[in-house]
């Protein structure tokens, strides 16, 4: 642990100060800094959704729908997001206003709990139209910062990006619990979470100010969408034959690691009977071990490209139904314990997903039309969103629902996630000898 404590504090984090106060790396800094304050909203409002849903008296139909609402609302926006766009001369301008509208909703769900009727109605409705503009950011951002950072150096601002937003969501998510953990009534922890929508709309103003800080802006002019333009969108990727290649992959990839994320949360309750407390250090173990191998991953994917990183992260995620299997056979008190320990190992590879598989994408994706692409691309990931973790437990169910289903899904979950690291491996190899 001191070792730990010694490399974090010795070598990650100088590393990454360092690449932030260099002069000529501006562009990364700026983006470093929106990272932080993304996270923090992120964690600070969206990783409380249940809870607050919970405490305005939702039960588990209403729960289900705080999940799927924001998933409706966010299919339905994507494509007519991603042409509105591509229409705009600087997509910075779409980054921007899709925060604003989020910084307005979020203030007014933090006024939900003052109405004298259905106030689990009103938390809802805003959280499913909240969804609408942080949908447009996401994918408007992409195709924004591609635009921005020129593809040598995507790398390394992405690495320091999602590090120290890593670092800062392991102090955030400890902060927010022991505030909520402290409050000695229900009404005092909705209270609690009022501000922190408060709080998350002051930081997304202040994000919109760093990101008009940045320089450089898309060389897109303003033009005209017509349905036409719609059509040969669908066409020219329908042609393309190494977006549909990375496409393919990168679906099945998802569809395998979304099947196991209600049966996770299934085992980690139900099977190992963990708590809140449990659940936390279990997110935090995730995000430091990230924190911990970005810089690794980071210089092999300028050695040996993006492409070729991936691999490992699919193979660590295959392992980790492995470590649920294990743990769960496991008939002690200190399967908690051997649960956290390996499925933190396993999460070794974990920060590939997010350092590589965006920028295998913006490898791909045709420049003409771009943010609609993206738009295409990432209404396929969030259908296999919505749809996968039902499968799961659908499969699940059907095989009896007790212990021993549990344990073959998740072997059937082993494989199919074998057959995805296969297939970023096969991709990695046909592409090799490209840049």
């Amino acid at each position: 642990m001191k070792n730990m404590i010694k490399y974090i504090f010795n070598v990650r984090l100088p590393h990454a100060i360092n690449s932030l106060t260099s002069p000529r790396n501006k562009v990364m800094r700026l983006f470093t800094y929106e990272g932080i304050l993304i996270t923090l909203i992120n964690n600070l409002v969206g990783s409380h959704n249940n809870l607050m849903a919970t405490r305005l008296g939702a039960g588990d139909y209403e729960l289900g729908l705080v999940t799927i609402l924001p998933q409706l609302v966010g299919m339905i926006i994507l494509i007519p997001g991603g042409i509105l766009t591509d229409c705009l001369k600087n997509k910075r301008d779409m980054v921007t206003s899709a925060l604003f509208a989020v910084a307005c909703i979020y203030t007014l769900i933090g006024f939900v709990p003052a109405l004298s009727f259905n106030q689990l109605g009103g938390f809802l409705i805003l959280l499913a139209l909240s969804s609408a503009p942080m949908t447009i950011y996401n994918i408007s951002w992409q195709a924004y910062f591609s635009d921005v950072v020129h593809p040598n150096g995507r790398n390394s601002v992405l690495a320091v990006r999602s590090g120290l937003s890593f670092l800062i969501g392991i102090t955030i998510t400890l902060m927010g619990g022991a505030l909520l953990s402290s409050a000695p009534t229900n009404a005092d922890k909705i209270r609690i979470h009022q501000i922190f929508l408060w709080v998350g709309a002051v930081l997304l103003m202040l994000q919109i100010l760093v990101l008009k800080k940045i320089p450089g802006k898309s060389a897109q002019q303003n033009k005209k969408f017509s349905i036409k333009d719609i059509k040969k969108a669908f066409v020219d990727l329908a042609g393309n034959r190494k977006f549909l290649g990375f496409v393919s992959v990168a679906l099945f990839f998802y569809m395998t690691w979304h099947m196991d994320w209600t049966l996770y949360f299934i085992g980690q309750t139900q099977y190992l009977g963990m708590n809140e407390a449990w659940l936390s250090y279990v997110n935090i173990g995730n995000a430091l071990i990230q924190f911990l191998t970005m810089g690794i991953w980071s210089k092999i994917n300028s050695k040996q490209g993006v492409r070729f990183a991936i691999i490992f992260g699919s193979l660590g995620l295959a392992l980790c139904p492995v470590g649920m299997i294990i743990s769960t056979s496991i008939n002690s008190a200190h399967a908690k314990l051997i649960f956290l320990i390996l499925n933190t190992i396993f999460n070794i590879t974990l920060a590939t997903t997010s350092l590589n598989i965006l920028q295998c994408l913006l490898q791909v994706i045709p420049e003409r039309n771009k943010t609609l692409n993206i738009s295409i691309y990432t209404s396929l990931v969030m259908l296999s969103n919505g749809i996968m973790p039902l499968v799961g437990v659908a499969i699940y169910q059907k095989l009896g629902g007790d212990l021993r289903a549990f344990h073959i899904i998740f072997w059937i979950i082993f494989i199919l996630r074998l057959i995805a690291t296969f297939l970023w491996a096969i991709r990695w190899w046909m592409l090799k000898d490209e840049a």
